[in-house]
């Protein structure tokens, strides 16, 4: 624990506060000092100041104080271990592993997926890489992406990553085991042999809030299955714990107030190559309330993007689920048929998507309409059918002005006219009800009775 204390302070000593605080704050020089706009509360003249000499900073407005740990933590809302690690990565400081075996083997996961990263990005340099060159220039990602994202490629091979990680690591029995661990080997049963896990693919490396590379996803150049492939859940890497792309996103996503949530590792990419650098994308896996908990540190509006086909549609919904549980404001927004956000922005433009943004459909709309055209509304039964679909996403809004200013939209959108099925949609509203009352099904009889 000694040395663990005396690599905190060597952090605390290499980290210059003002330096840190300077790159989310303009701080302007006020005598000894250097004050800003206070980032923990609304005000209108800065009250936040920085002293460069003690290390510290204080804002007289709301009393918040501390060192450079404490700063980090409340602005980019992290635990202090992973602000810790941050840090030191950043000064080159090493941090004694935790006493923990599980401490123990993510520190393992990370060194093997560091020397995996360094491979990957000379593979793709190489002839061997030409293949995956051309597939990513074809694709429209330019060579300071490919840096910036640090993209590479993975041989097809079976034991190129591994015997690199024997050398990097020292030892072929030290690289193999963490290989292993790392999820960058597999294991054949019936030998007990390893072998590389990817094999001619183009990877992307997925990193999380403090820049440590926790896995990789790699696309498949031939016509093999999967197309895409994870790394596997590891003491470091968590599929539902982490978004690709956030590192990059998350200054983006505090600024303008949202993000915008996609499918794929080539939209994330596609969006920030175009200027628009909000898009954070799920890992070959559902919308999880780990997802959500870390968006959370950085906003509560979300913009969800997914693919326009029936499986994009229906994880939209999913994914409006979760969002919806933990108090998110969500828009949809629907591109045209055949087009993901990496084409369409690569055919339009930066331009022509953010305006898709500015109109994006708020959640409760998209779900009205996508029943309506799923099951169809022109009989009574199919309007109460659609509306029983989106009532219980209408039922998970807390404020019930919010929920009550939806009745006239869903009248619209669903061709509700009926009196008594209007009131029914009203107390259902009102109630947080997440079906309607048997009246709206007695009127929908008569309706169609008559109509019949």
């Amino acid at each position: 624990m000694r040395e663990r204390g005396d690599a905190v302070e060597k952090v605390r000593t290499a980290a210059d506060l003002r330096e840190i605080v300077s790159e989310y704050l303009p701080l302007k020089k006020s005598g000894a000092r250097y004050r800003a706009l206070c980032p923990f509360h609304q005000e209108k003249s800065p009250s936040f100041y920085v002293d460069a000499d003690k290390q510290l900073f204080y804002c007289f407005g709301c009393g918040v104080g501390g060192d450079v740990f404490k700063f980090l933590m409340l602005y980019e809302k992290l635990e202090f271990p992973e602000v810790l690690r941050r840090l030191a990565g950043r000064f080159g400081i090493e941090i004694p592993a935790g006493r923990t075996a599980q401490d123990g083997e993510r520190q393992k996961v990370l060194a093997a997926n560091r020397l995996a990263l360094g491979y990957f990005r000379e593979q793709l340099a190489r002839p061997a890489g030409d293949r995956a060159r051309r597939y990513l220039e074809g694709r429209g990602i330019t060579a300071e992406t490919i840096e910036r994202f640090a993209i590479g490629y993975a041989p097809d091979g079976w034991t190129g990553l591994k015997s690199h990680l024997a050398r990097g690591l020292k030892a072929s029995e030290a690289g193999e085991s963490q290989g292993v661990l790392a999820g960058l080997l597999a294991r054949k049963e019936e030998s007990g042999r390893t072998y590389d896990r990817f094999r001619d693919r183009v990877m992307f490396p997925i990193l999380n809030v403090a820049d440590e590379p926790i896995g990789f996803g790699g696309r498949v150049l031939g016509g093999g299955e999967p197309k895409y492939l994870n790394s596997p859940e590891t003491p470091a890497f968590s599929k539902g714990d982490n978004l690709y792309g956030l590192p990059f996103a998350r200054e983006a996503i505090r600024r303008e107030g949202f993000a915008i949530l996609v499918e794929g590792y080539m939209d994330v990419i596609a969006l920030h190559q175009a200027g628009v650098p909000l898009a954070v994308g799920t890992l070959g896996t559902g919308f999880t309330a780990g997802h959500v908990r870390l968006l959370k540190r950085y906003t509560d509006r979300v913009v969800v993007n997914f693919d326009p086909d029936a499986a994009g549609r229906a994880a939209a919904r999913r994914s409006l689920d979760v969002l919806l549980e933990h108090g998110f404001e969500v828009q949809v927004v629907t591109l045209p048929q055949g087009r993901d956000p990496d084409l369409f922005v690569r055919e339009q433009g930066a331009e022509a998507y953010r305006r898709r943004i500015g109109d994006a459909t708020p959640y409760i709309e998209f779900l009205a309409r996508d029943a309506a055209a799923r099951i169809g509304v022109e009989t009574p039964r199919g309007k109460i059918a659609a509306l029983n679909e989106v009532l219980p996403f209408l039922a998970r809004i807390d404020h019930p002005v919010r929920r009550a200013g939806h009745i006239e939209m869903l009248s619209t959108v669903l061709g509700i006219e009926d009196r008594i099925v209007l009131q029914e949609l009203r107390d259902a509203v009102r109630d947080r009800r997440k079906t309607l009352g048997p009246r709206a099904e007695e009127a929908a009889g008569r309706e169609r009775a008559v109509g019949e």
